[in-house]
């Protein structure tokens, strides 16, 4: 019997002959239970099987297709006569004893005998598993591309460079100010350009032909007349004979980055402008590194004047004065302490240049700037000659010295009659002498307290004010001080409960002077009739000493600068008090040469805590 499908003139034998040899996976199945009757190789590698499934019906040959829609289809096409088509369609096989997901293009075929009836179903097939997966993985990657252009805000293009078309995401006309536009033709985009900025694109283009890579900063007109710049980046695509063929790239919307760019152009003009009038010397220190940056007149202020000179650290090293090295380090440590300082880096020292050996007074003023984790990175700032006004602070300290040291004489012979006067005032009983000697006695060690401050900041500024240390109880001090205090602080209650001595190895006159300016300023602050309260807490590592009233409070922009020479907070709610401000400043002095840390806590209004601590004693408790 000749096979009805075959083609005529063939025999079977010659038809099966066909089917083997055929580029295609081919079987036929015969009957209602889908037989087996042939299958070619490429058919049984596709299944996984061997030949030995011949004869079987299909469900029985490959169990695995039970569940699947594939017997369903070849029933209807074997009822029917309908031929169906199937397109990317799955399996599951089983191959090698491994599940497998695989592709298909097939076509079902059904066989009609020559009388009319259908007598089976011819089964012709293409893998394609490899190109859907392949196609799958490229629509995936695209996907994730598109994704993330719009995630970066870019535009996308890709320009045949044959035809002249151009396909363009919706995000590049939104660049171009042309939104919900959904073609935009390449001549079209060239009109965009600011023509200015034309030939800038033009030479871009022409050399991206040749080079491969295409890539401009440009400004474009949006339909509004406003300027926009964007960036655009590309890559060339050449065919076999090295013709260029297709451009695709992005674009981008940098215009407020050009914006910021020109905006630090001007401000970095601007401070050069201002560092060059006020002859600052300017330096930026990698502190990770080590590596520094200066001006010119830096460089100048540590008379440095060979372009060779370059090594910066060295330099500094050098030129520094050995005897305020260690003020350095200490305003760059307090600097890069965050907490304490908020990076703020302030000093005072000299140097002696290091080829014209000229000695100047310098200021440094900085910022010390810290990554996430508050670790301190960089150092910038400004440094100036202040050479002029120290020597004329050191010779006014010198006269203000001066003038003390003649002054301390005849006010203590003051003092000496005052006292005097007002025992025998006491003894006469006359209540008018007594009120007023005492009065005069007061103001007479106001005047001594700001004649020894006076010469104890001259002391300071020279570098000549020395600690004489000694172990001492702090409690019995501060009873002390209070005592001497209260009688001229009448109007306001002093207190002081302390019990426990508390011993510290300090020099006990100067903190005795500290105690005293905190007490005095807390009087002088709050209202009479309120209470000054002293305190001593006993830490683990360090004693606290601190002074808390109830006064007009210190503001938090005050706050930073209340323990700086001279400072005095100017407000309405200072008017009429009297000071120098030169008390906090020899305090916050005098504990920094203990080794210790002096603050406040203070809200406007409620009173304030000024305190300083002390290192403890090694074998105290």
């Amino acid at each position: 019997m000749q096979n009805p499908n075959a083609a005529p003139g063939l025999t079977n034998q010659s038809f099966h002959n066909l089917m083997a040899q055929a580029p295609v996976a081919i079987s036929m199945l015969r009957g209602p239970a889908l037989v087996i009757e042939s299958a070619n190789s490429i058919i049984l590698d596709v299944w996984g099987k061997t030949a030995a499934i011949i004869g079987k019906p299909l469900i029985e040959g490959l169990p695995e297709l039970k569940g699947q829609s594939f017997v369903d289809l070849l029933n209807n096409v074997y009822q029917t006569g309908q031929p169906y088509y199937g397109y990317e369609s799955k399996v599951l096989l089983i191959r090698n004893g491994i599940g497998e997901r695989c592709y298909f293009n097939f076509v079902y075929q059904p066989i009609t005998e020559p009388t009319g009836p259908i007598s089976g179903v011819m089964v012709v097939a293409t893998e394609v598993t490899g190109q859907v997966i392949a196609r799958r993985q490229m629509e995936d990657a695209e996907e994730r591309l598109r994704l993330a252009t719009e995630a970066t805000g870019l535009g996308t293009w890709d320009l045949d460079l044959q035809a002249g078309n151009i396909i363009h995401s919706p995000r590049l006309a939104e660049i171009f100010g042309r939104t919900g536009k959904t073609r935009l033709r390449h001549t079209e985009l060239r009109d965009i350009v600011y023509p200015a900025d034309l030939h800038i694109v033009i030479k871009a283009f022409d050399k991206a032909l040749t080079s491969g890579v295409y890539f401009y900063e440009a400004r474009i007109i949006w339909p509004d007349g406003t300027l926009h710049w964007i960036r655009t980046t590309g890559k060339v695509i050449y065919d076999d004979n090295r013709q260029p063929v297709r451009m695709l790239g992005t674009l981008t919307d940098i215009t407020e980055q050009r914006h910021i760019l020109d905006a630090l152009k001007k401000s970095e003009e601007s401070f050069r402008l201002a560092t060059n009038a006020a002859e600052l010397g300017t330096f930026d220190m990698d502190l990770i590194s080590r590596h520094s940056v200066w001006n010119a007149r830096h460089r100048e202020l540590f008379g440095v004047f060979d372009a060779a000179l370059i090594d910066y650290n060295l330099i500094f090293e050098t030129a520094v004065h050995p005897a305020d090295k260690i003020i350095i380090d200490k305003a760059f440590n307090r600097a890069c302490n965050k907490r304490l300082t908020n990076g703020d880096y302030d000093a005072h020292y000299r140097t002696v240049g290091v080829e014209d050996k000229k000695l100047r007074w310098i200021r440094a003023k900085g910022k010390v700037l810290f990554n996430d984790t508050n670790e301190p990175v960089r150092l910038i700032g400004a440094i100036v000659d202040i050479t002029e006004s120290k020597q004329n602070e050191l010779r006014k300290n010198d006269f203000i010295a001066m003038a003390s040291h003649e002054l301390k004489t005849p006010l203590t012979s003051i003092k000496a009659y005052v006292q005097l006067l007002l025992a025998k005032a006491k003894a006469s009983g006359d209540s008018f002498f007594i009120n007023a000697l005492e009065k005069s006695e007061s103001q007479v060690n106001k005047m001594t307290n700001l004649i020894y401050g006076f010469l104890d900041l001259a002391k300071l500024e020279s570098g000549k004010l020395k600690l004489s240390k000694s172990t001492f109880d702090v409690t019995i001090l501060i009873d002390e001080v209070v005592s001497e205090s209260r009688p001229i602080s009448q109007g306001h209650e002093i207190t002081f409960d302390n019990l426990i001595p508390v011993n510290i190895n300090a020099d006990r006159e100067k903190i005795g002077q500290v105690i005293s300016n905190f007490i005095n300023n807390a009087v002088k602050y709050s209202p009479k009739g309120t209470v000054v309260a002293v305190a001593v807490k006993d830490g683990q590592n360090e004693v606290r000493i601190e002074v808390r009233d109830k006064g007009i409070g210190i503001k938090p922009a005050d706050q930073q600068f209340i323990f700086q020479r001279f400072y005095r907070v100017e407000d309405e709610s200072t008017k009429g008090f009297s000071g120098f401000g030169i008390g906090l400043y020899l305090s916050a002095e005098i504990i920094e040469l203990h080794n210790g840390t002096i603050g406040l806590e203070s809200k406007e209004a409620n009173g304030s805590t000024f305190y300083f601590t002390l290192p403890k004693m090694p074998d105290q408790d």
